[in-house]
């Protein structure tokens, strides 16, 4: 029986576009109305992720005779997230390098005036280590890899939890 599993490859990558479409609308619509983030764009696009994962999930349990176990569900889920994080955070990599980059340098330069207004007498190599821990956490390659690493840590706790509920092993 093992052997007669749908993959779960065209689900991942079909509900993974899905899930970075969703990513990538978002931060398109907040750069065009020129915000940096709004509760109601976290809020549907957390909903509409959640719906992806279930969907996509669900539509491997149709393809497996109507059966699901938590591990199927969990791979797929985490199949899903991998794809649209992939997706997601190379986008990213684009938006802030080449269409938004006033925006890592502006989060770069809050991150100095916090930075010296705890620790106004900072110097030498301390401050030196702060300015290079600001310079990473503030680059697109940090950003994109923790896109990359929320959507897999997201996507394996909604998964989770819809594996358990759609689950059905006879």
């Amino acid at each position: 029986m093992e052997n007669n599993k749908p993959s779960i490859k065209p689900i991942a990558y079909n509900y993974g576009i899905y899930l970075a479409l969703i990513s990538i609308a978002v931060l398109i619509i907040l750069y065009a109305l020129n915000i940096e983030s709004h509760w109601i764009a976290s809020v549907i696009s957390t909903v509409a992720t959640i719906a992806i994962y279930y969907f996509g999930i669900d539509s491997y349990k149709k393809l497996n005779s109507n059966l699901l176990s938590i591990r199927d569900g969990l791979k797929t889920g985490m199949g899903i997230a991998l794809i649209g994080g992939l997706i997601s955070a190379l986008y990213a990599a684009i938006h802030y390098s080449y269409i938004m980059p006033e925006f890592l340098s502006g989060k770069k330069d809050e991150a100095i005036a916090e930075m010296m207004s705890q620790n106004p007498n900072m110097q030498g190599e301390q401050l030196d280590m702060a300015m290079n821990f600001i310079d990473i956490t503030a680059s697109t390659f940090f950003i994109s890899t923790m896109m990359l690493l929320g959507s897999l840590f997201f996507g394996f706790i909604v998964s989770l939890i819809i594996s358990a509920i759609l689950k059905k092993d006879h």
